[in-house]
């Protein structure tokens, strides 16, 4: 066990008067949380040559200096020092010591040991033990609770003071709404990583509601001369942007209207061609075949495919090749998407595009399946 040699010089105040259980005590940073019987404490100092105490008793109040020894660090001890304190109104501050100081405290059989408490949280609320019953006993103090188990005499320090109140968390840039007026929220809050997805969505036959259709998905070819169709279209990813604005109309441009653009909340909307990213352009390959960019609704294995408003849509029909009486298969289709350059702008962060200017979701992929 490391030996620290303490300088310790100690002053006695006159008897202040009754009940009063604090005085000023500038350089101290630190309490005690209980100052009770027998005990001590440690810590390290905080850049000062001498460390400053000061202990209220009942209505007497000492004070002294503590020098550090080589490692920075002072110890007192309470016999020691002529502090042993049995009142129930008592106070030991001390400081300029660091956060991670620890006091001790002995009774006759058993001791606790428990940090120091800054200054700077005392005022913080504390919360509320849980009540043992008549076999423990509590002691309330700066920021612990002392408990003793009245048949062991096993004694504890526990910490009772709450953090303070972590800081609202900024809410995701995006958009505000007052009644029905929408507006960019672009101050006071966090950007997102510029990332994309894909939103397919179709018809349900049945509820006549819009559905999202996953990546991955099986799509059940419909029967007879019957159509399913598949929107898709690209949106942000949902971690936080908000819409560019252009250039001023004197300056050749248009102030940007639409603080929902991208937004992919407002994608399961009837009017979602208003709001998703512009400048994007697709390519579908259906099974094995070659790429097509817009077929202009020739079907292929069952499968046309159409680009309209920055939205692709795939129309998907009965195919006796692929599902009849005698045959079922199978149709894997992918849709990929690129964006023009000069669009990844649009919204703030920018659209993040790779080398060949794709945006960074996956692309769209899907099976055709028979009923």
């Amino acid at each position: 066990m490391k030996h620290f040699t303490i300088t310790l010089v100690l002053g006695a105040l006159p008897a202040l008067a009754f009940g009063q259980t604090s005085v000023s005590c500038e350089a101290c940073t630190h309490d005690v949380p209980i100052y009770t019987g027998n005990g001590g404490l440690i810590a390290e100092v905080d850049g000062a040559d001498m460390v400053t105490w000061t202990a209220t008793c009942g209505g007497v109040t000492h004070h002294g200096e503590l020098a550090p020894n080589r490692e920075g660090v002072v110890m007192m001890q309470f016999m020691d020092s002529g502090l042993v304190c049995n009142e129930e109104e008592s106070r030991l501050q001390i400081g300029p010591v660091k956060d991670g100081g620890w006091y001790w405290l002995t009774d006759v059989t058993n001791s606790a040991a428990g940090p120091l408490v800054s200054q700077d949280v005392l005022g913080n609320a504390t919360t509320e033990m849980t009540n043992a019953g008549p076999g423990v006993t509590t002691r309330e103090g700066r920021g612990a609770v002392l408990l003793k188990e009245t048949a062991s005499g096993r004694l504890g320090l526990l910490p009772n003071i709450l953090p303070e109140p972590a800081m609202a968390a900024l809410r995701k840039c995006g958009y505000d709404k007052s009644g029905t007026t929408y507006t960019r929220r672009k101050s006071s809050c966090t950007l997102g990583d510029g990332g994309t997805m894909i939103l397919a969505t179709s018809m349900n036959a049945i509820t006549g509601q819009m559905v999202r259709i996953p990546n991955g998905a099986a799509f059940t070819r419909p029967a007879g001369s019957g159509t399913a169709k598949i929107m898709i279209d690209l949106w942000m990813n949902g971690s936080g942007h908000y819409t560019t604005a252009a250039a001023e109309p004197s300056e050749g441009g248009s102030v940007e209207s639409n603080p929902k653009r991208g937004h992919p909340e407002f994608g399961m909307t009837a009017t979602r061609a208003a709001d998703h990213l512009t400048g994007v352009s697709y390519a579908t390959v259906v099974g094995s075949g070659s790429t097509l960019t817009d077929d202009g609704g020739a079907a292929e294995d069952g499968v046309s495919f159409t680009v309209a408003t920055d939205t692709a849509t795939l129309s998907i029909k009965a195919d006796e090749t692929y599902c009849s009486g005698t045959v079922n298969h199978s149709l894997p289709v992918s849709v990929s998407l690129t964006m023009a350059t000069d669009q990844a702008n649009q919204v703030t962060p920018a659209v993040k595009l790779d080398d060949s200017a794709a945006p960074t979701s996956p692309k769209f992929e899907f099976t055709v399946v028979c009923p």
